[in-house]
């Protein structure tokens, strides 16, 4: 295997100061592994990967790849070991972009030195479609074939009737981490509702604790608590963001956003909180024992068990007051390619391989996610907790990218202003004016 690593942004040493339907049958379809070792299922997923295809040594080159974060890093490498199973001339480099990702992409392409594949967040903002416009991607309509793939997934990918992208066949939704060694020396349970959440994150804050980890100063930090807050305060809201029948600014929106201020100024995210400064320090504080809790997207459990393969961590979704609890997602998408790649085949021929059920299944199982794939099993007892829930809700931030108006991006607007509710240079209200205005 050619595979070399150019640079990878790692994990934060010191914290500062402190859609699929019906996925409550997720564990009669899904194998489980005992605390979330993914091990196992990434040998079955190699020895798959021995057994596809013929080796072709025709193909041959040097590819750069750029991955926007570290806990990506493990299921990159694995695909990448697969492919070069594959096509054993193909060298591939490839690098960790953690921080500025889109700046230093644009950067790179108006330099004429892009790399030859980069992650693109597809659909879910106007990053990519402004790529297309740039005519800076590859067309892989015809190019890949997309069959493997669930096609509700695809969305992510096409522009203009175009595909530009592979999605992954993780299920990327968020839950509620916890420590398992602290709840029971305290006797605590998972709520089962969303009173006794909050009774919970009180009782936390009295017995000394940190109840919840989060970093005020990151936008996605923030976007991964804020929806399946928003999704567990008001279900049938959250229920109307899949056809646009509720507004992106209506009032439970508004309410979520003020329960997160709430908690803040209650002490429930810790009393130097304003000083976590990136979303690995948040996570380090979880890890640590330093709190209690984490709310954060599923694909995190890999970066939990880097930081402490010891930490015992179970999650469950916020419930609403009903008893009910949601699982708030999307599909994660993959790689584009560059237009002017000086490397094409062999760049087609590593994004054709990322559409093959051999590498979903490799980067499906390898990162512990949720399977968003019949035919990809999630063997991740966490994952498995993840998806044990009652109902699956469109993502509040696909709306603002999906319904905007032309020329807009509502998206950008919430990136830009979030982390400034915390520090109270925004009002909530501010932030939702803004965005009514450019919304459909």
């Amino acid at each position: 295997m050619k595979l070399k690593k150019i640079l990878a942004i790692g994990l934060t040493v010191a914290m500062a100061a402190s859609v699929l339907g019906g996925c409550g049958n997720a564990k009669s379809t899904n194998e489980t592994a005992a605390n979330g070792n993914t091990s196992e299922s990434t040998t079955n997923a190699k020895e798959n990967t021995e057994e596809t295809g013929e080796v072709s040594k025709d193909i041959s080159g040097t590819l750069t790849i750029w991955e926007h974060g570290t806990s990506f890093e493990d299921s990159l490498k694995a695909v990448i070991d697969g492919f070069n199973k594959l096509y054993p001339n193909v060298e591939i480099e490839y690098e960790i972009k953690a921080d500025n990702y889109y700046s230093l992409l644009t950067t790179s392409i108006q330099a004429g030195e892009a790399p030859d594949l980069f992650w693109t967040n597809g659909t879910a903002t106007t990053n990519m479609a402004d790529l297309v416009n740039n005519d800076a991607l590859l067309d892989l309509t015809d190019i890949v074939d997309y069959s493997a793939l669930v096609d509700k997934s695809l969305d992510l990918a096409k522009v203009n009737n175009s595909m530009y992208s592979v999605p992954w066949m993780t299920f990327d939704t968020r839950a509620c981490y916890y420590n398992k060694d602290i709840f029971e020396k305290n006797g605590w349970t998972v709520p089962a509702t969303f009173s006794e959440f909050e009774n919970l994150l009180k009782a936390e804050k009295e017995a000394g604790y940190i109840p919840i980890s989060l970093c005020p100063n990151d936008t996605w930090s923030i976007l991964f608590f804020f929806e399946p807050l928003l999704a567990a305060m008001d279900p049938n809201y959250s229920k109307g963001l899949v056809d646009y029948s509720v507004k992106a600014t209506d009032k439970p929106v508004a309410d979520a956003l003020n329960k997160m201020l709430e908690w803040a100024r209650a002490g429930y995210f810790g009393d130097k909180y304003l000083g976590v400064t990136d979303s690995d320090a948040q996570s380090l504080a979880f890890t640590t024992g330093k709190a209690v809790m984490e709310v954060a997207g599923s694909w995190e459990m890999s970066t939990f068990e880097a930081n402490n393969p010891d930490l015992k961590f179970g999650a469950f979704q916020i419930p609403a007051e009903d008893g009910t609890t949601g699982m708030v997602g999307s599909y994660a998408n993959g790689f584009s390619v560059y237009k002017d790649t000086q490397n094409a085949e062999a760049a087609k021929a590593f994004i054709q391989y990322c559409a093959s059920i051999e590498a979903q299944t490799l980067w499906v199982q390898t990162q512990g996610g949720v399977s968003g794939s019949p035919d990809i099993k999630s063997t991740n007892e966490i994952a498995n907790e993840i998806a044990d829930c009652d109902n699956t809700y469109t993502s509040w931030q696909s709306v603002l990218a999906h319904y905007v108006k032309e020329g807009e991006s509502a998206t950008t607007l919430w990136e830009d202003v979030s982390p400034k509710l915390f520090s109270g240079d925004f009002t909530v209200e501010e932030l939702l004016n803004e965005i009514a205005k450019i919304m459909q």
